[in-house]
């Protein structure tokens, strides 16, 4: 026996040893998980998460599995490619689905979220992130929010509104719940938005930096944003040799972009135009439209798999309210058996005591040993009759215990559906008059959008003049309602004619108005008679300032002289025209609006007459099919060297008519704008 007691005691000892240090391998591979998080350690990342997946599905820690599997994808989201992240994504809300696990599908809703934050689709992004918030009230109401505040956070950030940010991260901070390393992207996020006032707020910034210091020193982590937050603090205080060294160890896309910001911050413009060019073509070729689809399907299914498992819950419901009644029914037959199995043996008995007193009747000679065996008897059947009266009070009283708590319980449940029910009636209305405010908002601003399309349409020239010394057509079609490329012509006194065209960075409502004060601004310099240069600097000078938005456009602004054939003309950071079925060799100079006080350098050629001028925005040689193939240059130079003899009207349709048939059924990716030029020499 005392051997027994010394194995039992050293089994349990072993087990309780092996349970902690399986805990203790846990807590240290999720802590170099969270560690080489934030590193380009792509093998050594992907390693420990995906022992610690296995590591976790032994130990039957559901949170802990999951949580590692979404950090993968994010992962790999942004340091492998996109589609792996997307992929393992999927993988992870099928496998949520099949195994029925609720916080499997909020954990792959909340990582799909992320990265369609990360292509800028922040609407589907944040309806995600609600679905999330909605998710943990209904299943898992003591899970902390700190990381979807911080999802909030960086979209409000990507937006620039500044006070929700804070906002947020202020939640974040204030959540008791919220780990070290979160209230570390909290207080990094709350530098970004000081930094984003390039050094109007130094001070600011820089107190918060310290404090952010302090908490990093504390829990002996970098967090999301270290290497950010410390270029950002060596830029806004001028120490461009290290925030130059902090860019080697950034992406790819991130070191092009950050540059942008040194060398204009340091005053050299060619050289930020020149990175800006680099990280605007990086930045197109990484969000192909096919993974922002991509991603809008994952979250569709996402919002699928969520309904699938809320509907299975609804059934589970009605399955077990209906196997209750079932009970309380078989319960009732069972008491009604019983109460039939003791009026039969009452009637037995009754029976007995007739057959008793029938042979006390017959039995004369022995009267008294029969009637003491009668009050024998009497006794007898009046002590079983008064127990089986006591049993069916008893029973009686039982079975209308049950049937009540039965009832009881009945009317408790089905109260508590029909308040279920009436408030999902109330979330159904309200979505209905949701509905109904976005259906009559979005009509009036399809309406406002038309009347700013036709707007925009009447201020770029329809009427050509008809003269045998000149030729000039042009065509505009903006890829949404509204858009920002233009064109214009001003002919004064008959000889001089001032042309331009240009493409605003940017879609939409304010690409349209940055376009009608640049067409503006273009016409009344035109009208003073300005060399091309001179436009190109007082247009400069007058769209810089006060630009907060950073938006700019590229033209080409030209002069031509119909007498003598002599061009003037400026480059500014456009497309170079073809001219006599050759592209032209010239200075591309910086977009207009970008950097107040750059001078602009102007050229000409001394004559074009009798030579066809073809210029274009970037909606012509970037436009794509359905493939994202686009039209490129060569075919541009292909269709003019092909047709040397049409007129500037055929030239235009030409290349209207091959660019539809290129795009077919792919949605126009920008706006299209085109302008031919020919000058005739005068017979």
């Amino acid at each position: 026996m005392y051997i027994l007691l010394v194995l039992l005691g050293l089994t349990t000892t072993s087990r309780t040893t092996a349970q902690t240090a399986d805990n203790a391998e846990l807590e240290q591979l999720q802590q170099e998980m969270y560690r080489y998080y934030s590193t380009n350690e792509v093998e050594k990342f992907t390693n420990i998460v995906e022992q610690l997946k296995a590591k976790a599905l032994q130990a039957g820690d559901e949170r802990l599995f999951y949580k590692a599997w979404a950090n993968l994808s994010t992962y790999s989201f942004s340091h492998v490619s996109r589609q792996k992240g997307l992929d393992l994504c999927l993988e992870m809300r099928n496998y949520a689905q099949e195994h029925d696990s609720k916080f499997g599908l909020y954990t792959s809703t909340f990582a799909n979220a992320h990265m369609l934050t990360n292509l800028k689709q922040y609407v589907l992004a944040e309806k995600n992130y609600q679905n999330c918030i909605e998710y943990l009230n209904r299943y898992f109401p003591d899970e902390s929010t700190a990381a979807i505040y911080l999802s909030l956070a960086k979209i409000c950030q990507n937006n620039d509104e500044t006070e929700k940010v804070r906002e947020y991260a202020q939640k974040v901070l204030d959540d008791p719940h919220a780990t070290d390393l979160y209230k570390l992207n909290a207080m990094s996020y709350i530098c970004l938005t000081y930094s984003q006032l390039d050094g109007r707020n130094l001070e600011q910034f820089n107190r918060a930096y310290e404090e952010r210091q302090k908490m990093k020193e504390k829990i002996g982590q970098e967090g999301f944003f270290g290497l950010a937050i410390d270029f950002e603090h060596a830029l806004l205080n001028g120490d461009y040799d290290k925030a130059i060294a902090l860019i080697d160890k950034m992406s790819p896309l991130e070191q092009k972009r950050m540059k942008v910001r040194v060398y204009e911050k340091m005053g050299d413009y060619k050289e930020a135009l020149q990175w800006y060019k680099r990280y605007r073509d990086h930045r197109d070729s990484v969000n192909v439209a096919s993974v922002r689809q991509q991603s809008s399907e994952y979250a569709v299914e996402l919002d699928v798999a969520r309904a699938e498992s809320e509907a299975k819950d609804l059934r589970l419901t009605n399955q077990e309210l209906l196997l209750r009644q079932t009970q309380n029914q078989l319960e009732q037959q069972r008491l009604e058996t019983e109460a039939a199995d003791l009026k039969l043996k009452n009637q037995q008995i009754a029976l007995e005591n007739a057959t008793m007193q029938l042979e006390n009747a017959t039995l004369d000679g022995k009267a008294k040993e029969l009637e003491l065996r009668e009050a024998l008897l009497e006794m007898e059947a009046e002590q079983q009759a008064r127990k089986t009266r006591r049993l069916t009070r008893v029973y009686l009283y039982a079975a209308i215990a049950v049937a009540v708590a039965a009832l009881a319980f009945f009317l408790w449940r089905r109260q508590r559906q029909m308040k279920r029910l009436k408030g999902i009636n109330q979330q159904l209305q309200q979505a209905y008059d949701r509905l109904e405010k976005t259906t009559s908002a979005k009509e009036r601003i399809e309406s406002e959008l038309r009347i700013a399309r036709d707007i925009q349409m009447s201020m770029v020239p329809s009427d050509f003049p008809h003269r045998p010394d000149l030729d000039i057509a042009a065509y505009m079609k903006p890829a949404k309602e509204v858009g920002g490329d233009l064109y214009n012509y001003v002919l004064l006194d008959d000889d001089t004619l001032y042309f331009c065209i240009g493409d605003v960075s940017g879609k939409g409502v304010p690409a349209s108005l940055f376009m009608a004060q640049a067409t503006r601004l273009f016409r009344s310099q035109a009208m003073l008679r300005q060399l091309p240069v001179n436009i190109a600097n007082h247009m400069n000078a007058e769209l810089a300032e006060s630009n907060e938005q950073g938006m700019f456009v590229t033209m080409f602004i030209g002069m031509a002289n119909l007498r003598t054939g002599r061009l003037d003309f400026c480059n500014c950071g456009h497309n170079p025209p073809v001219l006599d079925r050759q592209f032209m060799t010239m200075e591309s100079n910086a977009p207009i609006g970008l950097w107040p006080g750059l001078e602009f350098v102007g050229e000409h050629v001394d004559d074009i007459r009798q030579k066809r001028l073809f210029i274009y925005t970037d909606g012509l040689n970037e436009a794509e099919d359905t493939w994202q193939t686009q039209f490129g240059d060569k075919l541009i130079l292909a269709l003019l060297q092909g047709h040397p003899a049409y007129d500037c009207r055929q030239t235009i349709d030409m290349f209207v008519e091959n660019v539809a048939d290129f795009v077919g059924d792919a949605e126009p990716s920008d706006d299209l704008t085109l302008l031919c030029i020919k000058l005739t020499k005068k017979k």
